[in-house]
C-alpha cells in the first residue's frame, strides 16, 4: 500500500483538495519552511514602512538640520495550532478487504474528507479574528433547544456532536459560562443551531448577544486561533495596545486597515465603490473584493462586468491546479474582482489587495501529522479502528493592512 498512499498524497493533490472551495485562503500567498526556506524559528516577521522621510522645509538651514527617517514597523506573528482526528472502523476495513472495492479506500476517503473539513475550518477562521468565536446568539429566551446567530455564516464552523460554550467576551479576554450545549443539528439557511437540550439547561447564566465558541477554542485561555481579516482590518480607531508586538496607533490607517461603515442602508454596489475610493485614497489597488452569497445577491445586474478565473496559490509561490470564478467589475477606475465566498460574514465585504497576504507554516496547513513517518494513519490506541491525525502550525500575516478595505452592512 505504501506506494499508492504516497502518490495519493502528493503535495499538489492536497493543496487542491483542501482549497477546492475555500477562496481566501486558496488565493493567498503561501510560505513554508520546507518549500522555499523562508519560514521556520519562533514567528514570522513582517516588517512594513507606514511613513516617507519628513522635516522638509523653504529654508535649506532648517532642512539640513533636520534627522528624517521611513517610518518602519514590524508584525511578530506567532503560529497558532489547530488539530482534528478522523476515525475508520477496522469493521469497515475488513468487509471491503474480499469485495470489489479495495480495502483502504473507504479510510482514505474518509481522510480526504477529514482535510477538507480542516481546510473549511481554515477558511472560516480566516474572515474572523483570533479569539476564536464563531458568532453571537441573538435569543432573548434561553428556554428552547434552537440558537439563533447575528451571523448565518457562523453555522458553517458546527456540525452535528461539536460541543459549544459560551462567553460575554469576544475571547480575547476574560473566561467561558459554565457549561456546555452539544450540537444536534444546524439550519445553516436559516442561521440557527439546535441542541440536545434547552440552552438554559446546558448554559444556565446564557444571556442575550453572548459570544459563541467551539469548546476549546475560547484564545485567551485555551489558545489563540489564526489571526484573521477582522485582526488586521480593526473596526474603531486604535489604541497602542500592542499587536504581535506592534503599536498600530501611530499611524491608524497604515498599521490597522481602513473601513467603511455601510449600515446606513447604502445598495451594496455603492458601498464596494466607497471601499474602493477609500483604498485609492492611500495610494492603495485592492483587487479582489469577498462577500458573502447571501449579501451579493442581485449585484450582477446592478455592475458591467465578465467572469473570470483566479488561480490558487500553492506552496513556493507556484499556482495550483484549481481556479476560482469572480465577477470582474470596474469600480472608479480599479479592476476588482468580486468573489463570493459562504464562509464570509453575511454583514461584511472586505476590499484586498490579495498579493499583501500571506499564509505562512510550520510544514503545508492543512496536512496529515504523521507525514514525517511516510505514512497518513496508525491503529487508533482506544477504538478498533485506524486513524489519522490532521492539523496545521500556521497563521495569516498582512504586509500592507492599509491597502485593504472592511465594510460592515446593514
Amino acid at each position: 500500500m505504501d506506494n499508492m498512499i504516497k502518490v495519493h498524497y502528493a503535495p499538489g493533490p492536497v493543496v487542491n483538495m483542501a482549497f477546492q472551495q475555500n477562496k481566501l485562503v486558496g488565493l493567498m500567498t503561501k510560505r513554508n519552511r520546507k518549500l522555499n526556506g523562508s519560514v521556520g524559528g519562533k514567528y514570522w516577521f513582517q516588517p512594513i514602512r507606514w511613513g516617507l522621510p519628513g522635516q522638509g522645509s523653504v529654508d535649506f538651514a532648517t532642512a539640513m538640520a533636520a534627522t528624517p527617517n521611513s517610518s518602519f514597523a514590524g508584525f511578530q506573528v506567532t503560529r497558532a495550532h489547530h488539530y482534528r482526528r478522523c476515525l475508520v472502523d477496522n469493521e469497515t476495513i475488513e468487509a471491503t478487504a474480499t469485495g470489489d472495492m479495495d480495502a483502504f479506500e473507504p479510510a482514505l476517503d474518509e481522510f480526504d474528507r477529514g482535510l477538507e473539513a480542516e481546510a473549511n475550518y481554515l477558511n472560516f477562521r480566516a474572515y474572523r479574528t483570533k479569539g476564536g468565536y464563531i458568532g453571537r446568539m441573538t435569543n432573548s429566551s434561553f428556554a428552547t433547544a434552537v440558537m439563533t446567530l447575528d451571523d448565518a455564516a457562523g453555522t458553517w464552523a458546527v456540525r452535528q456532536g461539536d460541543i459549544l460554550v459560551l462567553s460575554v467576551a469576544d475571547g480575547t479576554s476574560g473566561a467561558v459560562r459554565a457549561g456546555t450545549l452539544t450540537v444536534a443539528s444546524v439550519q445553516r439557511r436559516a442561521g440557527t443551531i439546535t441542541f440536545t437540550g434547552n440552552i438554559s439547561a446546558g448554559v444556565a447564566a446564557a444571556a442575550q448577544n453572548d459570544f459563541v465558541f467551539l469548546q476549546k477554542d475560547y484564545g485567551f485561555t485555551d489558545g489563540f486561533s489564526i489571526s484573521g481579516l477582522l485582526d488586521w482590518l480593526f473596526d474603531i480607531d486604535l489604541t497602542s495596545t500592542a499587536f504581535f508586538g506592534q503599536d498600530r496607533s501611530l499611524e491608524p490607517e497604515m498599521l490597522g486597515g481602513l473601513r467603511v461603515d455601510g449600515t446606513g442602508g447604502d445598495p451594496i454596489h455603492e458601498v464596494m465603490i466607497q471601499m474602493v475610493v477609500e483604498a485609492d485614497n492611500l495610494g492603495a489597488e485592492p483587487d479582489v473584493l469577498f462577500a458573502n452569497p447571501r449579501a451579493l445577491g442581485s449585484l450582477s445586474k446592478q455592475l458591467e462586468g465578465k467572469w473570470v478565473i483566479m488561480k490558487a496559490q500553492e506552496y513556493g509561490g507556484r499556482e495550483a491546479e484549481i481556479g476560482y470564478k469572480g465577477w470582474q467589475v470596474n469600480l472608479e477606475g480599479h479592476e476588482v474582482t468580486i468573489m463570493s465566498d459562504r464562509m464570509c460574514p453575511t454583514k461584511r465585504m472586505f476590499a484586498l489587495d490579495i498579493d499583501a497576504w500571506t499564509m505562512f507554516s510550520a510544514g503545508t496547513a492543512p496536512m496529515f501529522l504523521f507525514k514525517r513517518f511516510q505514512t497518513i494513519m496508525k491503529p487508533a490506541e482506544s477504538a478498533d479502528a485506524y486513524e489519522s491525525r490532521i492539523g496545521e502550525y500556521a497563521n495569516i500575516s498582512c504586509a500592507a493592512p492599509g491597502h485593504n478595505v472592511n465594510a460592515q452592512l446593514q
